[in-house]
């Protein structure tokens, strides 16, 4: 059977991506003409190098004020220490304590150092003051226009506002008649990684993205703020080789180079490291993160296996997204209201007291179904969980997080960090279940010490709640069900990095323990898994120097997790070698695994699914060799890739990589068999007084005979031509090729060809910055058909088969337009998601996505 999902002609769709792609080149047309800025980083970037170059040159007022220029439009620390460390070589010593004592309002690392120049220069600024106060006292004052008087306002030639820049006749540096800078260690300029983008999930350390051994990309601030977008899982559709999957308006499914489903569990999600992995189901819930928008930084993806640092379902990548520290940031309000009653507010403070910095945050969120599953006259029904809003909402949620951190001296910081959600959310389809909504309280724990060799991370996660069918026929059970799940989650990381004459080395060492309590009603009995860990990351570089890198680098890794289901240790392997042909460009080979393994769900379970007849089941046991189930394999994936990542110029960026995956294993639901005569004897299959039913049928859970290959290529720029445009494109190639060489003929009796992977995938867009508040952004999507092979319930066989569905492809438009005032402390905005209102399904049995208009003020304090 055949199904096709939505009916919209074809060509209505390619009228639509015709439609789109006008007005996208429109768009861009029009921002090219106004006055604008470029990207805040590359525009920042390019101020810091021209004002360096003209200090080095001896020309302090131009660099000073091209480095005044760099920090007004993205401020960085180091900016503010260069241009304090110019003052002090010019001789304005005034200037210079204060951009210095600026400076150590953000307590560098550095700062018993630099507080040493301070108090050098402080004591010469006084000395200056006196000598000008008794020159003052002493000296006649003489009429106006007498030679050696200046117009009030103005400085006498050669001389800066600290005094005369002639060193003739000056005295002896160091001297107590000595005003100036001289002898003086103002230590050396900061250059390193000022305005250049930094990964730390390649690795577990900050680095470059020329220099990590996996693809990568980075959603920034600027991103994000500029996109206007409020749900973090938008924010991903832009980026190539990463598949997004809105299956409610709630929950969206994320994954990468293919395999995504509904209640994706290929991909880690993290924040700050910690990971949002429900064991329960092996997804994130996007509802349940205790931060909103507002609270990030920058948002970093690996692309491709990540087994080997981050362990167990790191499967095709990680996305980890990172929150403005403690103290850094602004404080401020967002609001947001649009049509269908959707809304978004968030409250976010963050401080500093000396040594000690926090961050605390707040919000709300209300998101509207795309549409309801039926109407409130349906008499058959039972809807929703008791305390569950109503057939068009499909999320209501609360969040509070906050974060402090201490600076404990010589290099050590200390941190603590607690967060809390409470969500009424529907998360679409699983298996062959119809929509099903959920009320969860999330809470989280952090406590972290890092060091420049050590590093030690705790995490505690709590998810406890109940979840229902969204609704049944009268009669039929809606599987209710309780849950309380419990993660306790400690790392320990040794860093140990060495720069030598002829080779660069850094090696981490790693020791891991996660710990693992479950009870929920589709679970035969609690479940306790105690995890171990080990892994080691070595990378060597060595060749030619490069600018700040080394022209070759090999990097190895290598981890071991003790999976209590398994009873065995698993082991991680990748390898990886970097060339650079310049300083600027790096070509990359990659040979990785990964695995993920089964959820509690697929391991464990043991519940009852009524079919739609009186009085009779599907009984779902895993584990159960009496009935024919035995323990799951974990999945598998063996990835080859090639890569090549250019940013040699200031006005582009290229990013490409070609990629073969061959993944094995992968876990599905089993082809029922009736229960027989032989099968009474288990108690399992006994009358079900829950649901009322007696079990006609036996299912679960089992890995898959066939193979896949995956050929893929991803291919992307992200180009600044003009000053106030800033352009980004990126495509993604897609073909995967089933083998079911080593599967028997009863395996393939149910066997539905799977391509649920596009084949292609098109993003594009464009962002505005002008000098005189405007900004905005375009964005638009194009994802190319897709057939899926999904478990269903065949009413006339009563029994669950798999069917063939087939999704059209869709272009998409978002918009955000905004104007800024009162000194950009004030943004307000208008966001319109799927612009061309092109009605859309993103999985076959998901609500058809369509257009939401919001209107977005923003106030920072």
């Amino acid at each position: 059977m055949r199904m096709q999902i939505p009916s919209g002609a074809a060509h209505r769709g390619r009228s639509n991506m015709k439609r789109a792609t006008a007005g996208l080149l429109l768009l861009a047309v029009s921002f090219i003409s106004g006055v604008a800025l470029a990207d805040a980083r590359t525009e920042a970037k390019s101020h810091f190098k021209k004002g360096m170059q003209a200090i080095s040159e001896g020309k302090y007022e131009i660099g000073i004020s091209e480095l005044q220029r760099a920090y007004e439009i993205l401020p960085h620390p180091s900016v503010i220490y260069n241009i304090a460390r110019a003052y002090a070589e010019s001789g304005d010593l005034e200037g210079a304590v204060s951009s210095y004592q600026k400076y150590l309002e953000g307590n560098p690392p550095d700062r018993d150092e630099v507080t040493l120049v301070v108090n050098a220069l402080g004591a010469r600024l006084q000395r200056q003051r006196a000598i000008q106060a008794a020159a003052s006292q002493s000296a006649p004052t003489p009429g106006p226009g007498a030679p050696g008087t200046t117009t009030p306002g103005t400085t006498p030639a050669g001389a800066t506002s600290s005094g005369p820049k002639s060193i003739a006749n000056a005295p002896r540096p160091g001297s107590p008649e000595d005003t100036s800078a001289a002898g003086v260690n103002v230590g050396q300029a900061k250059l390193g990684d000022v305005f250049e983008e930094s990964v730390v999930t390649a690795s577990k350390g900050a680095q470059s993205p020329l220099d990590a051994p996996n693809s990568t990309s980075i959603i920034t601030e600027q991103d994000i703020r500029l996109s206007g977008l409020i749900k973090i899982p938008d924010l991903l559709r832009r980026l190539a080789g990463v598949d997004v999957m809105s299956t409610t308006n709630s929950q969206t499914e994320v994954s990468m180079r293919g395999f995504n489903q509904s209640l994706s569990n290929k991909v880690i999600v993290l924040i700050n490291g910690r990971s949002t992995f429900i064991d329960l189901l092996g997804t994130t819930f996007w509802a349940l993160l205790p931060i909103g928008v507002e609270d990030i930084e920058r948002i970093e993806v690996v692309r491709g296996p990540g087994s080997a640092l981050y362990g167990a379902d790191a499967f095709n990548g990680v996305i980890n997204i990172i929150t403005k520290a403690p103290g850094e940031g602004k404080s401020g309000v967002t609001t947001a209201y649009g049509d269908h009653n959707q809304a978004h507010g968030s409250f976010y403070a963050s401080g500093r007291d000396k040594e000690t910095a926090y961050r605390l945050s707040a919000g709300v969120d209300n998101y509207p179904r795309w549409g309801a599953n039926f109407g409130s006259d349906r008499q058959d029904l039972q809807a929703t969980l008791p305390n569950y809003p109503d057939q068009q909402t499909a999320q209501k949620s609360v969040r509070l997080n906050g974060d402090v951190t201490r600076d404990l001296g010589s290099g050590v910081l200390a941190g603590i960090g607690a967060g809390y959600a409470h969500a009424q959310y529907e998360v679409g389809t699983y298996a062959p279940l119809t929509d099903i909504v959920l009320e969860t309280d999330a809470t989280d724990a952090t406590v972290f010490v890092t060091s420049k060799h050590f590093e030690l991370h705790g995490f505690y996660e709590g998810y406890r709640g109940v979840n229902s069918l969204d609704a049944s026929y009268l009669g039929q059970t809606r599987l209710p069900a309780r849950y309380n799940l419990n993660v306790v989650d400690v790392e320990a990381q040794y860093i140990d990095d060495e720069r030598g004459k002829w080779a660069d080395n850094s090696l981490h060492l790693g020791l891991g323990y996660r710990y693992k309590n479950a009870v929920w009603t589709f679970l035969a009995d609690p479940v306790i898994e105690n995890w171990e860990s080990a892994y080691v990351h070595d990378e060597l570089a060595i060749g030619k120097q490069l600018g700040t890198r080394r022209q070759f680098a090999f990097v190895g890794d290598l981890r071991g997790d003790y999976v209590p289901y398994l009873g065995k240790v698993v082991p991680s392997p990748k390898g990886s070698i970097l060339f650079h042909p310049s300083a600027q460009s790096t070509i990359r080979g990659i040979v990785a695994t990964a695995f993920r393994i089964p959820t509690f769900l697929e391991g464990y379970l043991s519940n009852v699914n009524q079919l739609p007849i009186s009085g009779g089941s599907l009984l779902n046991v895993s584990s159960n060799p009496a009935l024919g189930s035995q323990k799951l394999n974990a999945e598998q994936v063996v990835t080859e890739e090639v890569g090549y990542l250019n940013s040699e110029s200031e006005f582009f960026t290229f990013d490409s990589a070609v990629f073969h995956n061959n993944v094995s294993n992968l876990i599905q639901l089993g082809v029922n068999r009736p229960i027989t005569v032989a099968d009474l004897s288990n108690p399992a299959t006994n009358f079900n007084a829950p649901s009322n039913t007696y079990p006609l049928f036996f299912g679960g859970y089992q890995n898959q005979c066939q193979t896949y290959n995956v050929y893929g290529a991803e291919l992307g720029v992200r180009a600044f031509p003009v000053d106030g445009l800033d352009v980004y494109a990126n495509y993604t190639l897609m073909d995967v090729k089933a083998d079911t060489s080593q599967c028997d003929a009863s395996q393939l009796a149910n066997y539905v060809a799977d391509a649920r992977t596009s084949a292609h995938k098109l993003n594009a867009g464009v962002q505005l910055r002008t000098n005189v508040g405007f900004d905005g952004s375009v964005d638009f999507n194009y994802v190319s058909a897709q057939n899926w092979s999904l478990p269903t319930i065949n009413v006339q066989a009563q029994k669950i088969e798999s069917e063939s569905f087939h999704l059209d492809p869709y272009a998409m438009i978002n918009l955000r337009v905004g104007y800024r005032f009162f000194g950009d402390r004030a943004d307000i905005g208008l966001v319109v998601s799927n612009v061309l209102n092109q009605q859309h399904r993103e999985y076959p049995l998901a609500q058809p996505v369509g257009q939401r208009v919001m209107g977005v003020f923003a106030y920072h304090f």
